[in-house]
């Protein structure tokens, strides 16, 4: 083929790639809009697990590991020809994770001689292991096959003891999942993800920081669900659950496919649409054999077939395991909280045992069980079994408004930063600006400037609220409200039906992360990539050091990140005085003063800090699919919901042309929601 040609075909092969992948993405949106079948995604899914003949080694590989081989063992293996295991390691349960690892490194040396003995063509005198491991090469192997599997040498722990476990305890939780699966429109199949990620472990942790039941990254969970010192609902199974089926949901809309969207889960929706450029497919099977990005290792590569694997033995446990006694699932009610409270309170009121509250409540972190801090407000309080509302009305009945606050408890001092007046202070604490200065023995006419150490008291309890002690504006209902009568909450419904709880037998979690006690180095289960971001966006710069204009940013931040003036920029460009850079735009950069890198790493703290500070108020809660409307840009659409950025608008829809968009484009707008952090 000419060259030009050949070059024709490469441009309409890249035209026809991203028409598919519009269409593809607009039947996923189009699919699971309000108002359709949401069972319709699940329909759809069913058919695209099945496992493709070119993994098919690969999900034995790992239904062995999930089903023979225990964490007192692990294999020696090829960590691409999956079908190669060296050897069973076989370790003595009284050896330290050092001792382990040193037998591991004394394996991989020996079979690393063995293959430069390949290498060098000596193949006389092999034992039956030994010949083996030759004729997995092939038929006419090269030397640089056998050097090259050298660097591949990698041992896998095995798994097949916590995957038993795992079973028992997923009973507690698969009708929960499930119905919040379903309700989502998510396929019932993702249910099994928690063995891969956690052996349905609610305190699991990774090495890299994931936590929970789902194994959420701190920074994505964070877009889902409350995570700081005080509440960490990565660690609650409901709001995981919900989060994780609209994390799955968002990644099917961005990739396309149910096998892409679970890779994404590890790997992040960027770095799939990255490698579907590349490869021009979206063909699970050929993204895993072929694909070798740098990001892309051996937990992203191995995600989906670790999936795979272990969706099979989910449905076939007894086959695997025998018969399995699994534990109970139990009722339990949440409550949500109209004010801050103790959890001693609540447990006295509720006559809940203190062991039990806190097996129910696992997102709830240390300073609120050591009572140095307060139960948030609007917090969903799990009390167990199924109660009705004469057992929580009697429960408040119990609870005196003196033990109910208006404001979380705080250290005790606060060293005042500029800008920072006592007002807002004692404001933000929930006391009348006279108490403050009274716990710190001022007058009215005293000035603090910053630096000053300001003494806290305890907030304004919802008695002297109502005995006028703290202004109207410091509580946000008036003094002379019956606050007894107006603050007596029902039980609220979850997303789903009301589901299960952890049955009192479960041990509360540990205080050792469970990667703490696992070895250390490669023998861990895949884990969650720290690449595996939810940001979609493209901060790179081109070969020709021009960059895309993104949501949320300006000629002047161009001009911050390259260090040059921004009318500079403006006569690069050719752009007039009063033009403004639209998204999408494609802008000349000037990289005289800065480098391409110094510039991209700018850019991507300034977009990681726009979403960190955003995230830290809200959260989003689901998807709607919306119309566009004649005269729609991407500002109206955010601009005519509280709370919605452009830039997170754009992450949702990165195959729409905002510039461009016709009426009758369906968009999809995240549903973003106030959460309360204090």
């Amino acid at each position: 083929m000419r060259a030009g040609s050949s070059s024709r075909s490469l441009i309409l092969f890249g035209k026809s790639l991203r028409f598919w992948r519009f269409a593809r993405l607009l039947a996923a949106v189009l699919l699971l809009a309000p108002g359709m079948n949401a069972h319709a995604a699940a329909a759809d899914a069913a058919d695209l697990f099945a496992h493709p003949p070119a993994l098919e080694r690969d999900v034995r590989f790992w239904i062995r590991v999930y089903t023979e081989v225990t964490t007192d063992q692990g294999l020696l293996h090829d960590d691409w020809n999956l079908g190669l295991v060296y050897e069973v390691l076989r370790f003595d349960p009284a050896m330290s994770p050092s001792q382990r690892e040193r037998r591991v490194n004394e394996a991989k040396a020996r079979y690393a001689a063995l293959l430069r003995k390949f290498a060098s063509g000596s193949t006389d005198e092999l034992t039956p292991h030994e010949e083996r491991i030759l004729h997995a090469f092939g038929d006419k192997p090269t030397p640089s096959d056998f050097r090259d599997a050298i660097d591949r040498i990698r041992f896998q722990l095995g798994q097949a003891d916590r995957f038993h476990e795992g079973l028992i305890r997923a009973a507690v939780w698969e009708k929960q999942i499930a119905r919040t699966l379903a309700q989502h429109g998510v396929p019932a199949e993702i249910a099994a993800l928690p063995h891969v990620e956690s052996s349905f472990n609610l305190a699991a942790y990774s090495k890299v920081g994931a936590a929970g039941l789902w194994q959420f990254m701190p920074a994505t969970a964070k877009r889902y669900m409350r995570v700081d010192s005080l509440v960490d609902e990565r660690l609650d199974p409901y709001t995981a659950t919900e989060a994780a089926a609209n994390l799955m949901l968002y990644n099917y809309r961005l990739v396309g496919t149910w096998p892409l969207a679970v890779t994404a889960y590890n790997h992040g929706p960027g770095g799939l649409r990255t490698v579907q450029d590349e490869l021009g497919t979206s063909d699970i099977a050929v993204i895993v054999k072929r694909y070798q990005g740098k990001t892309f290792g051996f937990a992203s590569r191995n995600f989906y077939v670790a999936f795979l694997a272990a969706l099979e033995v989910d449905r076939n446990a007894e086959k695997y395991f025998g018969p399995i006694t699994r534990l109970p699932d139990t009722d339990s009610t949440p409550v949500e909280l109209p004010d801050y409270i103790s959890v001693d309170a609540l447990a006295k009121a509720f006559k809940v045992d203190m062991g039990a509250l806190r097996v129910l409540n696992p997102a709830l972190r240390p300073p609120i069980w050591s009572s140095s801090r307060l139960v948030p407000r609007g917090y969903r309080l799990r009390l167990p079994g199924a109660q009705p509302q004469s057992e929580i009305a009697a429960g408040w009945d119990r609870l005196p408004l003196t033990q109910r606050y208006v404001a979380q408890r705080n250290d005790g001092t606060h060293k005042l930063r500029r800008g920072e007046t006592l007002a807002g202070v004692a404001g933000a604490s929930g006391i009348s600006v006279s108490r403050l200065l009274a716990a710190n023995g001022w007058s009215s006419a005293t000035v603090a400037t910053r630096g000053a150490v300001v003494r806290i008291p305890m907030p304004a309890s919802r008695a002297e609220a109502a005995g006028g002690t703290v202004v109207a504006s410091d509580v946000g209902t008036p003094a002379n409200t019956n606050l007894k009568a107006a603050a007596l909450p029902a039980p609220v419904s979850d997303n789903v039906p009301p589901p299960t709880a952890v049955p009192e037998k479960v041990a509360p979690p540990p205080s050792e992360p469970v990667s703490a006690r696992q070895t250390s180095g490669d023998a861990l289960l895949p884990v969650r990539s720290p690449t595996g971001s939810p940001d979609t966006t493209n901060y790179e710069v081109a070969a020709d050091n021009t960059a895309v204009v993104q949501a949320a940013e300006t000629l002047g931040h161009f001009a911050d990140w390259t260090q040059i003036d921004s009318q500079k920029l403006r006569t690069l460009n050719k752009l007039h005085k009063n033009a403004m850079v639209t998204q999408g735009r494609k802008i000349k950069l000037d990289f005289s003063r800065v480098t391409a890198a110094q510039f991209v790493d700018a850019r991507r703290d300034y977009h990681h800090h726009l979403q960190e500070a955003f995230f830290a108020a809200h959260r989003i809660a689901g998807t709607e699919t919306y119309a566009v409307k004649r005269g729609d840009s991407l500002w109206t659409l955010a601009q005519q919901r509280t709370d919605m950025p452009v830039w997170l608008v754009a992450q949702y829809n990165p195959d729409v042309n905002f510039n461009d968009m016709r009426p009758g484009t369906p968009i999809t707008l995240p549903q973003v929601v106030a959460i309360n952090r204090q």
